[in-house]
């Protein structure tokens, strides 16, 4: 029973070692366009001038410019040094050709663990945003999200959203945003913060996942070396192999 005991707290141990070293491995891109002078500027003749590029790039972790397209947009102060984005020329329904592309890029692969997106609609702006994603650069962005828009700043945040892969041919994996806002042809959508942040992909361990098997002639084991049937959970193939059965 005390080497049962030992074994679990050495697995507990293992699992909060391995969840402390994926919070210290986790990268951040902001984009707020603040009030600091970088290689892309957005600017208008009623607002201020305000950077169009993130803060603080990592070698392994780096985003591009925001790019806004079909509609016009002006930087104007939310507080001091610091702006949001006013955005107008949105529609009732979701153009595909209005439409703000946010992405960034990885050196290996790497998990989106969450997006954050700070916004309010201005008066009379738009009612509604929806978000889609890519997580592989070479694919069609898929929506994940698509809700109101408050009148006050108000915070959406998107967790869980995969893992960012290097496609076949490409040197990086990386990851698209792509904003529409709608509901109103008039007013703006204001746009103060997005922040990506990421952690680097981490080896498990297991060798195989897969699904229930249709027809095994081998049996299963599991951990302890019983029989499993087929059972979904942890177990050891003939092989030596561990394997995980889901259902």
């Amino acid at each position: 029973m005390r080497s049962f005991r030992k074994h679990i707290f050495t697995l507990a141990a293992s699992v909060l070692v391995a969840v402390v070293g994926t919070q210290a491995q986790q990268r951040t891109l902001t984009w707020n366009w603040a009030n600091t002078i970088c290689g892309e500027m957005l600017s208008c003749n009623t607002g201020c001038s305000a950077c169009n590029q993130p803060l603080n790039p990592l070698p392994d972790f780096y985003g591009t410019n925001a790019a806004w397209i079909g509609i016009s947009t002006c930087p104007e102060p939310t507080v001091t040094g610091d702006n949001a984005v006013f955005s107008e020329g949105w529609t009732t329904g979701p153009d595909p050709l209005k439409k703000v592309l946010i992405s960034g890029m990885a050196t290996g692969p790497m998990w989106l663990d969450s997006i954050i997106i700070r916004h309010r609609s201005d008066a009379n702006g738009p009612t509604w945003l929806r978000v889609s994603l890519k997580l592989d650069l070479s694919a069609t962005a898929v929506p994940v999200y698509e809700g109101p828009i408050d009148a006050g700043l108000s915070t959406l945040k998107l967790a869980d959203l995969g893992a960012m892969d290097i496609p076949e041919g490409y040197t990086a994996a990386g990851f698209q945003l792509q904003l529409q806002a709608f509901g109103s042809e008039q007013g703006a959508w204001v746009l103060d913060e997005v922040r990506a942040v990421g952690s680097m992909a981490i080896t498990t361990g297991t060798a195989e996942l897969t699904g229930r098997p249709a027809d095994i002639a081998a049996p299963m084991y599991d951990l302890l070396g019983r029989p499993v049937h087929h059972q979904q959970g942890l177990g050891i193939s003939h092989t030596g192999k561990r394997v995980v059965v889901v259902p």
